[in-house]
């Protein structure tokens, strides 16, 4: 007498190695993608030329009741400061001022400060903008960092 579900485990275990082999037809798909485990390093602090430009400001300064958490190197043709207050967060980006480029809500000579606000309101990102852009008018001798370009929009990582 065959007891009821006695058959299932054998069915599964002959099953089994139909399923875990691959088809002997080739096939036009493409390899599945690999994903790296390593992750992206992270950004590099600014060096000399960078804190040479918006000095006096270094992490842990105050510009205008914000603090500058991180003044990172030069990436993807800009100079980014990181600032905070509270649970706001305004990322400052340094580009070199571009003709027919988007338009920054702040100018120095030859820079322009755009912003990213996260937590905060829009105008504390001009506000900051505008305060940055009055430091670096103050360095018009300094050169510019290498691979400074003209700000290209792209979306900010969080």
């Amino acid at each position: 007498m065959i007891r009821p579900g006695s058959l299932v485990l054998p069915a599964l275990l002959l099953a089994l190695p139909a399923c875990s082999r691959g088809s002997d037809a080739p096939t036009d798909a493409s390899p599945p993608s690999v994903i790296s485990s390593q992750p992206a390093p992270p950004p590099r602090p600014a060096g000399p030329a960078e804190l040479a430009l918006v000095a006096p400001l270094a992490p842990g300064s105050t510009l205008d009741g914000f603090t500058v958490r991180e003044i990172l190197a030069v990436q993807d043709g800009v100079l980014t400061l990181v600032c905070a207050k509270d649970r706001a967060v305004v990322r400052l980006s340094v580009a070199l001022a571009a003709d027919g480029g988007p338009a920054p809500p702040a100018l120095a000579g030859k820079y322009a400060v755009f912003y990213s606000a996260r937590g905060s309101d829009p105008a504390d990102g001009e506000r900051l903008a505008k305060a940055l852009a009055a430091v670096l008018e103050k360095h018009p001798d300094v050169p510019v960092p290498p691979g400074m370009t003209s700000f290209v929009p792209t979306p900010i990582p969080i």
